[in-house]
């Protein structure tokens, strides 16, 4: 997918198919490009090697690499930079595990936003017109 000026792109990032299929008909009936990628290694994989998008939405706990080991991943990234790629790109964690110290780590990760599961798909889409329009 290729992103053009009015066509924001998004990454899902959920091991669940059934909670993916439902936020990205959300997603793509206000107006967003949605791919999906089912653990944390895949994303890494589609934001390494095909895709960059405007906005990326994590669950933690998944198989394989859970959302916390690619949140840190990201954030070697950002550091460390790549010529000519953006690699700022703004994340909403979306997640089921709960607690005070699960949300402190998490934030800790310069994460753009934080929902618990389950939450109103219209608190998503707001905090995503607010970071990408």
């Amino acid at each position: 997918m290729t992103k053009s000026q009015n066509h924001k792109e998004i990454l899902l990032v959920d091991d669940d198919p059934n909670y993916s299929r439902l936020i990205r008909l959300r997603l793509e009936k206000s107006g967003y490009g949605v791919r999906c990628a089912l653990n944390g290694r895949e994303a890494l994989e589609v934001l390494e090697h095909e895709h960059q998008p405007n906005l990326i939405i994590m669950d933690l706990d998944m198989p394989d690499q859970n959302g916390l080991t690619t949140l840190i991943n990201l954030g070697v990234r950002r550091t460390q930079g790549r010529e000519g790629q953006d690699c700022d790109i703004p994340v909403i964690v979306a997640t089921g595990l709960g607690g005070d110290e699960v949300r402190r780590i998490v934030m800790g990760q310069k994460v753009s936003g934080y929902l618990r599961k389950p939450y109103d798909s219209e608190e998503l889409v707001r905090q995503i017109k607010l970071l990408i329009g």
